[in-house]
């Protein structure tokens, strides 16, 4: 099994596939630059992470590893990336930003290995603010998925709540909104917070 970052060599880039192949021991994690497009293509990698902050058209890649049904993840440090909000709408496995911690890097990458979309707390309002945009206003709510209550955090969730504004709004308790958190988390079987907002939106449960 393998993991490739297409990133520029840097002694960053050296760190990340030092720190991931620590932590995952299970596969062989390589690094190559942007510009060895062929060479990536030939590799057999399950989970491809990618760099968009190059001068490299690095969209054949993209392409090429949805092709071929693997993970992809595309990466960035520029909040103002004018290609995420299209990427965004190919379903990718994950949307990193390179603020990340090592261990919220470690912690996303096991999302992304498990089958869950990850995406960066700083890039969620460019992402959510684009596709609020562009959808229709029809809510599409599913039965029996969730609790009448589920519902009633799930909306104000929506509205960018915190657990207390969201307990205060219900008149329960803190701990009562984290409860019904894990479960609707538990439910959608997603890692975050972001992720739940992200469902709901796409499956056309809410419209702000």
């Amino acid at each position: 099994m393998k993991i490739l970052f297409v990133k520029a060599p840097s002694i960053f880039t050296e760190g990340l596939v030092g720190v991931v192949g620590d932590e995952f021991g299970a596969y062989e994690v390589k690094a190559y630059s942007p510009v060895e497009q062929r060479t990536i293509m030939n590799e057999n990698a399950e989970l491809v992470i990618i760099d968009l902050d190059t001068t490299v058209d690095v969209q054949p890649i993209i392409n090429f590893y949805l092709k071929e049904e693997k993970k992809v993840i595309v990466w960035t440090a520029n909040l103002d990336n004018s290609h995420l909000v299209e990427l965004f709408k190919e379903n990718l496995a994950g949307y990193f930003y390179n603020g990340m911690e090592k261990e919220e890097l470690i912690t996303a990458l096991e999302s992304v290995i498990q089958g869950k979309v990850y995406i960066n707390t700083e890039l969620y309002p460019i992402l959510l603010g684009d596709y609020r945009k562009k959808n229709a206003k029809n809510v599409n709510r599913p039965i029996g998925v969730f609790t009448n209550r589920e519902w009633e955090v799930l909306e104000l969730l929506i509205m960018g709540y915190s657990n207390e504004k969201i307990a205060g709004n219900l008149y329960v308790t803190e701990k009562t909104v984290k409860t019904h958190m894990s479960s609707i988390l538990r439910k959608l079987n997603v890692p975050d917070r972001t992720n739940v907002v992200l469902t709901a939106l796409k499956n056309e449960w809410f419209y702000i």
